[in-house]
């Protein structure tokens, strides 16, 4: 199944998810893949962006990155790579994420008409602090915010092209939650519905 999202809307991909189809498959009224040297800032200057051009107002946006509880990853700041074989060291990738820490750069977008900001992002609602980042995010642009608490799943970028339609995105799995302007949570079930 999937929902509907009025326009004007935004798609925001992240690197991870570019493959042949130019993307995830999915795509808004504007439809952008994200470099892998994405900031959280980059993020919020995109939203900007785009909002301009559609008249200075979008009704929703959908960040589509890797996340876990309370930070979604939206570029590599250093690689990882494995130093040797027989070493036994592994050195992580470090990433820039859109978290505690960087949620106040959406004060930005107060500038701006923007409606819902819709996380399709795995766990980034689960616990205490992934439910203050989305009220922080929440509060500092005053839009809706929404995210899940639970792993999410999405179809493989071919069969999107093929079945979902422009302005559509894949349902969320699990308990999702919808944050005011003001950030005031409630779950919410949006799948299978058409938002505006």
């Amino acid at each position: 199944m999937s929902l509907r999202l009025q326009g004007p809307s935004l798609l925001l991909n992240s690197y991870a998810f570019t493959d042949c189809f130019g993307g995830c498959g999915m795509f808004m009224d504007t439809t952008w893949n994200c470099p892998k040297s994405s900031t959280a800032k980059d993020i919020v200057n995109w939203i900007a962006v785009a909002c301009s051009n559609s008249g200075g107002r979008l009704a929703n946006v959908v960040l589509n990155f890797h996340g876990k509880p309370g930070r979604v990853f939206v570029g590599e700041a250093s690689p990882g790579y494995f130093p040797g074989i027989g070493r036994g060291v592994n050195v992580e990738p470090t990433y820039y994420q859109i978290d505690n820490n960087t949620a106040g750069s959406f004060w930005a977008l107060r500038n701006y008409q923007v409606g819902t900001i819709w996380f399709h992002s795995c766990n980034l609602a689960e616990g205490e602090s992934g439910r203050n980042v989305c009220r922080q995010i929440a509060i500092a642009s005053r839009c809706r915010v929404v995210a899940a608490e639970d792993t999410q799943e999405e179809w493989w970028a071919s069969l999107n092209v093929l079945f979902m339609p422009r302005g559509c995105i894949d349902d969320f799995e699990g308990q999702v939650y919808l944050w005011d302007a003001k950030g005031n949570m409630g779950r919410f079930n949006p799948n299978g519905g058409n938002w505006s």
